[in-house]
């Protein structure tokens, strides 16, 4: 359905063709899931992966400062209260084929990574979350690889 996240993460592929419901469902879940990864360690969301999630969704879905803003405040509410992360993976497995899925496991590495340090409770979500949205550990591996590359280029 999306065909635009195979190159996402090799281009400055925006969004803007992707009809605003669609991009915005698909956004909305993948914030969800960022504000996941980066709470599962004990030191909450830092300043770090709040960064790169705004810059994330700015760059790769178009999506405006003010609404990011109110995306995040609500994904930060609904993870305070969510108990499993199945309906997010399938709501994804639904939107995506698997390049796609292979590309978003890229973005949620790089917010894992943001503090560049990779603790038990990230390798594993990550790996679950890997499962739910049937990523192969070898791509997986991958994922993270070129997630790692990318923040160290950027800096």
């Amino acid at each position: 359905m999306f065909g635009f996240l195979k190159d996402v993460l090799t281009s400055e592929t925006q969004l803007k063709d992707v009809a605003l419901d669609e991009r915005s469902e698909l956004a909305r879940t993948m914030i969800a899931l960022f504000v996941e990864a980066a709470n599962v360690d004990d030191g909450g969301l830092e300043d770090d992966e709040g960064h790169i999630i705004a810059h994330i969704m700015a760059t790769h879905f178009d999506i405006a400062e003010d609404d990011i803003e109110a995306m995040f405040d609500e994904a930060v509410k609904e993870a305070d209260a969510r108990v499993e992360m199945h309906s997010l993976a399938k709501r994804l497995r639904d939107m995506t084929d698997y390049e796609e899925r292979v590309a978003m496991m890229e973005l949620i590495w790089m917010v894992v990574l943001a503090d560049d340090h990779l603790d038990h409770m990230e390798a594993s979500l990550m790996r679950r979350l890997a499962g739910l949205l049937y990523v192969d550990d070898v791509d997986s591996g991958r994922a993270a690889k070129a997630a790692k590359r990318l923040l160290e280029q950027a800096g």
